[in-house]
């Protein structure tokens, strides 16, 4: 089993006008099996950028991505996540978090250059 740690800013650097990156201002904890072909094991939030799209949408530090646009955490490849989290600014990107009380919230997060 292969763990490693990275920020959701580097899983999220998205390409828009003129190479601009958008991010979705968030950073975390990322587990992950597999070396070559990496499947997502987990996601948890440690902070979130003021007046991010992230925290414009209610994300808080503590809570876990369960789902990426459908593509559900344990099992989500990586590079899957990645390819559904490019936006370009104004897309809405889906995720569904888990919040520490266990509770399940579906965020929309309208894309953004801040």
């Amino acid at each position: 089993m292969f763990k490693f740690l990275v920020t959701l800013i580097s899983i999220t650097s998205l390409g828009a006008f003129a190479g601009e990156p958008i991010k979705i201002g968030i950073s975390g904890n990322v587990e992950a099996d597999g070396f070559f072909s990496p499947t997502l094991t987990s996601y948890t939030i440690e902070s979130v950028k003021p007046n991010s799209p992230a925290e414009k949408a209610g994300i808080v530090a503590g809570q876990k991505i369960i789902s990426v646009e459908d593509c559900k955490i344990p099992g989500c490849e990586a590079s899957e996540a990645k390819k559904l989290m490019r936006k370009e600014s104004g897309e809405v990107l889906h995720l569904l978090l888990e919040n520490t009380d266990g509770s399940k919230v579906p965020v929309k997060i309208t894309l953004s250059a801040w």
